[in-house]
């Protein structure tokens, strides 16, 4: 058998397995509602069968899919995100005079949100194609997720900051640091999954850069049913000190955990607020949430 031929019954296996799983389907499942004996499923799934184009139809029917999705290397286009490019995502910025307060603009904050969408899209897309959930949908836990976004942000705005910003070392505060000392000592950046506030081990004193996601499903966003896809839909930034941390060190967490106080995370300015998947419900008094400014 010739390496593209083994290659096409490979992908095959794994679409069909994805594809099964997408609808809750055991393999006995797939095969009466395809009229196949449940051993062509189970073959086909381990890529040891040869298949006639009958039975790829059959499957492709008792799936409610097309043929093409059985056969393609990529995801169906219908199971990817819809992104908005670095010139659309600047519809949802505002206050950039903030942002130029430490050193960055709007369009540095939409190509690093844009970077950070696709890169984590490409790694969920190689995570499903070997038949493992999506970053958001379990493969990690979603403290380290957080963790992930934020490395992944931090290394795009300091390249498209173009010479203005580069990476500290890792674990070390802040997370950016200036070329040029009139920049200031650098900003921290922190994410938080959607309604919570960001956090961290240590209450330092500098100029915060936070983030905030929700997890949606290749349909959209729904604030009753988390998804498995990150997206992005706030960012802040502002002097944090000493005092606008709250402390704990509960007995059997990790260690010390410094989380933003309400008061100083609403004095925090909103520069990217993306209403379209904001986990708040919106006010009666048109305001989008209590925290917005």
């Amino acid at each position: 058998m010739t390496s593209s031929v083994s290659s096409v019954i490979a992908n095959l296996a794994h679409r069909l397995k994805y594809h099964r799983l997408k609808l809750g389907l055991t393999q006995e499942e797939l095969a009466e509602k395809a009229a196949l004996n449940p051993r062509h499923i189970q073959k086909l799934e381990s890529g040891e069968l040869n298949v006639t184009i009958g039975t790829l139809v059959s499957i492709a029917l008792a799936l409610d899919i097309k043929l093409t999705n059985l056969l393609e290397h990529h995801l169906p286009e219908s199971d990817t995100v819809q992104r908005g490019t670095p010139e659309q995502l600047l519809e949802h910025c505002r206050n950039s005079h903030a942002l130029l307060s430490i050193g960055l603009t709007s369009e540095i904050l939409c190509h690093a949100i844009a970077d950070t969408h696709s890169t984590l899209d490409s790694l969920d897309q190689k995570l499903v194609e070997t038949n493992l959930p999506r970053l958001g949908g379990g493969t990690v836990e979603l403290a380290n997720l957080s963790s992930i976004i934020g490395n992944l942000l931090g290394t795009r705005i300091a390249f498209h900051s173009l010479g203005k910003f580069y990476r500290n070392r890792p674990h070390t505060f802040p997370d950016l640091l200036p070329f040029q000392g009139k920049l200031g000592k650098g900003i921290e950046i922190k994410v938080a999954l959607e309604k919570n506030k960001p956090k961290g081990h240590l209450a330092k004193p500098g100029n915060y850069l936070t983030f905030r996601y929700v997890l949606i499903t290749h349909t959209g966003f729904d604030r009753k049913k988390r998804g498995d896809r990150v997206t992005l839909w706030e960012a802040r930034c502002g002097f944090i000190s000493e005092e606008d941390f709250s402390i704990s060190n509960t007995k059997g967490d990790s260690g010390k955990t410094a989380v933003i106080t309400t008061e100083a995370f609403r004095r925090m300015s909103l520069v990217y607020f993306d209403k379209t998947v904001c986990p708040y419900s919106l006010r009666s008094n048109g305001k989008p949430y209590l925290d917005f400014n």
